[in-house]
């Protein structure tokens, strides 16, 4: 950091790199309510997941009953949407393993976006980007394997679904984190502090 001389003239440089965010003594900087984000957020995907499955199963059973196909096709093993109905209806009843599902969505949100204002990222891209990542991995990954034990077609129809309800899901708890914690803001007020 430079040395500041008599009317604000720098006298001296140091070779320390630029920094985003004001270190002193190699100490991170302290970002607030980063926890009761990721606690809400967690809870938040659980409740999101099942509310973005109920309106495509009923966006679903519109559409069939507007195009006069009869249920019993998801009742087979195979087909893309056999498999996108499995994935929609275990989306669903996320809620009933929310003691499941909540833990593990802490743990992933603490060591992704939660890590994210510490190391002084700033912008909503990447809050957004991972967040659609992991919510379309954590729910596609687990109707993809149940999915997997059906046809081919099957399974990726399920993973597919699966993983686009998550990463809806993800969007949306990434948007409540940047609104909880406001990492621009933030960091910005860490960095004028110095001054």
């Amino acid at each position: 950091m430079p040395e500041f001389g008599p009317n604000g003239t720098i006298s001296a440089a140091t070779s320390s790199p630029v920094r985003d965010y004001a270190v002193e003594d190699g100490e991170t900087p302290r970002i607030r309510r980063v926890a009761l984000a990721c606690f809400l957020c967690g809870v938040a995907a659980s409740i999101t997941v099942s509310l973005i499955a109920a309106l495509l199963a009923f966006v679903f059973g519109s559409i069939m009953s507007i195009a006069g196909t009869p249920p019993s096709q998801f009742g087979s093993n195979d087909g893309f949407m056999a498999g996108a109905f499995i994935a929609v209806m275990m989306a669903a009843f996320n809620w009933y393993l929310f003691y499941i599902v909540v833990p593990i969505t802490w743990l992933v949100l603490f060591l992704s976006i939660g890590i994210f204002p510490r190391r002084g990222i700033r912008d909503h891209g990447p809050y957004y980007r991972w967040g659609a990542i992991w919510g379309g991995l954590l729910v596609g990954g687990t109707t993809g394997l149940v999915g997997g034990g059906m046809a081919g077609t099957a399974a990726i129809g399920a993973f597919v679904i699966g993983g686009l309800i998550g990463a809806i899901a993800g969007l949306i708890c990434a948007s409540l984190f940047l609104a909880i914690v406001r990492p621009k803001r933030q960091i910005l007020d860490i960095v004028t502090d110095v001054f």
